[in-house]
C-alpha cells in the first residue's frame, strides 16, 4: 500500500515531534518513523531545564535562539496543552546556582559566571553569601556564593513528549516505529521509503534523529560528523519541600520529579553505550557525597541517554538538499528541549519557503565545520 505525504520526519523526540505538530497544524499531511522503539531516546532522557540567566545582551546568534525559544515557552505549552488534551506545566519555580567559594576553582567559577551576567546585562537575580534555606544542614559547604534566578523554570520533559506525541495523533499525524528497510530514495520528485506494509511517498523530508541521523544522509552523498556524547542520571527521593531548581556549580543539578529528584549528569563525548554503569554511578555518588552527604542517595530510577554534539558546539537546521527537499533539524547536543518551541516554527517555515523568525545562516548544515560530501 502506498501513502502519500507533504512532509515524512525521521526522530520522534522533541524536535521531530514539534516540528511535525508545527506542520500539521498549518495542514500538512505529516509522517513520523523513529529508528528507535519506543523513539525520542534523548529527549526522554534529559531533565527539562530551561534556564535563561535572563539574558538581556546575546553574544551569539546560538545564545539568542536558545534565550528566545525559552521565552516562547508558555505560549507554546498553552497551546500544546489544548491541543493534546493534557496540561504540561512550566515550573517556574526559580534556581539557585551555588558555588564553594572555599575552593580556588569555586571562586573562579563564581566570578565568571558574574562576568557573564554583566556582558549579558541580566538584572533579575541577586547574589548572597549563604546557603538557600532549602540545603540548611544537608551541604556542607563553609564558604558559598549562591546565586538566585526567580524567574528560571522547568518542564517535566516526559510529559512534554507524551503531549506532543498525542496533539500530532490528534492533528492527523502518521507514525511508524521502525526505519525503513532501505536508505530513503529520491526519485520523480518525490522521496519515498520503503517499509514491510508499504511505501511512504513525501514532498519534504526532515531529518530529526538526534545523534542518529547520520544514516539517513548517506543516501544524499553526505555524511555528518556527529560527537555522540552519554549522559546517566538518577533519581533520587526528595529531601526539601521546595520546588526550586537547584545547582552546584556546573558539577551538579537537581530538579524536582513529584516526590523526586532528578540528578545529573555525566558528559562522556564518543561513547554510544546507551546503558547506565558503574561510571555513571560513581561520577554521581562522588558528586552527592561532597555536596549533599547527608540525604538519601538510593536511586529510585538509573538511566542514560545519547546527547547530538557537532563539531563546532552548533546545531545543524536548515535544507541539507533544497533540491530534493531534505531538511535537518539536529545536533542541538543538551539544549535540545529548550530550542525546540522556536526551532519548530523556524523549520516549518523554511520548509514552505517563508523567512524563519530568526536567521538560521550561523546554523546552515553546510558550513565549514557541518556536514561533508562523502569521499567517492
Amino acid at each position: 500500500m502506498q501513502e502519500d505525504f507533504d512532509l515524512v520526519v525521521a526522530g520522534a523526540g522533541v524536535m521531530g515531534l514539534g516540528c511535525a505538530w508545527e506542520e500539521a497544524r498549518r495542514g500538512s499531511k505529516v509522517a513520523v518513523f523513529d529508528p528507535a522503539p519506543g523513539g525520542a531516546k534523548a529527549s526522554l532522557a534529559a531533565a527539562g531545564i530551561l534556564v535563561t540567566r535572563d539574558a538581556r545582551i546575546f553574544m551569539s546568534p546560538f545564545r539568542e535562539f536558545y534565550v528566545r525559544s525559552i521565552r516562547m515557552y508558555p505560549e507554546w505549552l498553552e497551546d500544546l496543552s489544548k491541543a493534546a488534551g493534557t496540561e504540561v506545566p512550566l515550573h517556574r519555580s526559580g534556581d539557585f546556582l551555588v558555588f564553594d567559594a572555599s575552593e580556588p576553582a569555586g571562586r573562579e567559577r563564581f566570578e565568571s559566571k558574574l562576568r557573564q551576567l554583566e556582558r549579558e546585562h541580566a538584572k533579575d537575580f541577586t547574589v548572597t553569601d549563604r546557603l538557600p534555606g532549602i540545603l540548611d544542614s544537608q551541604a556542607p559547604i563553609q564558604n558559598p556564593r549562591t546565586l538566585h534566578f526567580p524567574g528560571e523554570c522547568y518542564v517535566q520533559n516526559r510529559d512534554l513528549i507524551a503531549a506532543l506525541r498525542e496533539a500530532c495523533v490528534r492533528a492527523g499525524v502518521v507514525f511508524r516505529e521502525g526505519e525503513p528497510a532501505r536508505n530513503p530514495e529520491y526519485r520523480g520528485g518525490t522521496t519515498r521509503f520503503e517499509f514491510p506494509e508499504g511505501e511512504w511517498r513525501s514532498r519534504r523530508f526532515l531529518i530529526a534523529a538526534g545523534a542518529w541521523s547520520g544514516r539517513f544522509l548517506e543516501a544524499s552523498g553526505a555524511t555528518a560528523p556527529m560527537v555522540p556524547v552519554k549522559g546517566q542520571m538518577i533519581r533520587i527521593p526528595k529531601f526539601h519541600s521546595g520546588d526550586s531548581l537547584i545547582h552546584f556549580g556546573d558539577e551538579l543539578y537537581l530538579v524536582p520529579r513529584g516526590d523526586s529528584l532528578v540528578v545529573g549528569a555525566t558528559s562522556e563525548p564518543g561513547v554510544w553505550d546507551e546503558s547506565f554503569d558503574e561510571k555513571g554511578e560513581g561520577f554521581l555518588e562522588a558528586r552527592l557525597r561532597r555536596f549533599l552527604p547527608h540525604v538519601d542517595h538510593g536511586p529510585l530510577e538509573r538511566w542514560a541517554g545519547i546527547r547530538p554534539r557537532t563539531r563546532d558546539r552548533l546545531p545543524w537546521m536548515g535544507w541539507a538538499d533544497q533540491e530534493k527537499g531534505w531538511a535537518i533539524c539536529a545536533g542541538h547536543y543538551k539544549c535540545g528541549i529548550s530550542m525546540a518551541p522556536l526551532a519548530a516554527l523556524c523549520l516549518s517555515r523554511l520548509l514552505h519557503g517563508e523567512k524563519p523568525l530568526l536567521d538560521l545562516a550561523p546554523f546552515h548544515p553546510w558550513r565549514r565545520q557541518g556536514l561533508q560530501k562523502k569521499s567517492s
